[in-house]
């Protein structure tokens, strides 16, 4: 009797081990939450009007979706590309300008800003200013009148709470008085001795919790958004995505500090990144797969999906071709996947902004499902834009 009691207890927990896998592998990346989620309300606060916005156009509604990088230095210095890029933002109006730069004042922050909002009138959708700002050496406002962060590792490891809610209430201070409204912020990503993050991630899920929570809540009191960064999460990877695609396996924690994050503060930002998840999604980079994505609409409907930089290499790659994808084609995909916002990185210049603009547009009237994703995601950003 003993005997069998023993092997039906075995058989038993064999099935809830295979229950236990089917759920995380068939539905990995978020999990259902137990709590209330903060009403925080951690939207950007953009220039305030009452004049009635215009009505938008096909071209218009595309272009709320784009991120136009632009290099304060360069501006700074009256460089062709930055006039180009000012002229680009003043012709199409895009939902958001992406600072970039190394050791950027506040009075070139300012200066910027005036140059940005100078050709809009009050009947247009003003573009959102967002701005890399984990600190360390990825802090673009860091130059006269900033405050210089410590990397983030230092920060979450080292930083009593009350350390890091006054650092982070000090910095989102100066940023808002410049006029930014989105930070690419904080690195949830969890790693230790990464080959690529470096000091820019630490491995303790718990601390990660309580550091990403300071700090949406000290940016979100100040009128800042912070975009949580890199899903589905990139500690494993070795090769920097900017030059080469990696394949990665993921660990529970990859995605449980997502979930957990997100169940908290619903209404905020993620950054989806280009990288390939062992024996999914057909070799697809998950921020180009609608699979991967699909559970933010599901779980997740207020929160706003911003891609990677879309000129990566890694972005560009194609499985089993050494040709790689146009940035128009990845723009594309990149929407299809359930993307709200395109970003580009500083490489990319006026020119092909426009050219993804125009093929954006011409899939926007020939498919009726990338017009409602379009028309979804512009709904969104303008939600944030009241």
């Amino acid at each position: 009797m003993k005997h069998w009691t023993t092997k039906l207890l075995i058989f038993f927990l064999f099935i809830l081990a295979l229950i236990s896998a089917y759920n995380y592998f068939k539905k990995p990346f978020f999990k259902e939450s137990t709590q209330s989620t903060a009403n925080i309300s951690p939207a950007p606060i953009p220039e305030p009007s009452k004049t009635a916005k215009k009505e938008l156009s096909t071209k218009d509604k595309i272009a709320q979706l784009v991120v136009a990088p632009l290099d304060i230095n360069e501006l700074d210095k009256a460089s062709s590309s930055s006039a180009r890029m000012v002229r680009f933002i003043t012709d199409y109006d895009p939902g958001f300008v992406l600072y970039f730069g190394e050791k950027i004042s506040t009075k070139s922050a300012i200066l910027a800003k005036k140059t940005i909002y100078g050709s809009f009138t009050e009947t247009d959708y003003f573009p959102l200013i967002a701005v890399d700002h984990e600190g360390g050496l990825v802090q673009r406002l860091s130059g006269e009148g900033f405050t210089k962060l410590d990397a983030w590792q230092k920060v979450v490891s080292d930083y009593s709470s009350a350390q890091q809610k006054a650092i982070f209430n000090q910095s989102a201070r100066e940023l808002g008085a410049v006029g930014v409204n989105i930070v690419f912020a904080p690195v949830v990503d969890l790693a230790s001795n990464s080959a690529v993050l470096k000091n820019r991630a630490t491995a303790d899920l718990e601390k990660v919790y309580s550091a990403t929570s300071n700090f949406i809540l000290s940016y979100s009191q100040n009128g800042l958004m912070s975009v949580i960064k890199h899903f589905p999460g990139i500690g494993s990877i070795s090769q920097d995505p900017h030059n080469l695609v990696s394949t990665i396996t993921l660990s529970k924690n990859d995605t449980e500090i997502f979930s957990r994050v997100l169940n908290k503060f619903s209404n905020i930002g993620v950054m989806t990144t280009h990288v390939r998840l062992e024996n999914k999604f057909t070799g697809q980079v998950c921020s180009l797969s609608e699979e991967c994505l699909s559970e933010f609409g599901k779980s997740y409907p207020k929160v706003l999906l911003f891609t990677d930089d879309l000129s990566m290499k890694s972005a560009k790659f194609q499985a089993g071709s050494s040709q790689e994808k146009t940035i128009s084609q990845v723009a594309v995909e990149a929407i299809k996947a359930g993307n709200n916002v395109l970003v580009f990185g500083r490489g990319v210049d006026a020119s092909s902004l426009e050219e993804v603009i125009v093929t954006l547009q011409k899939e926007y009237e020939d498919s009726e499902s990338f017009r409602n994703k379009v028309n979804s995601s512009v709904a969104k950003i303008l939600e944030l834009k009241k």
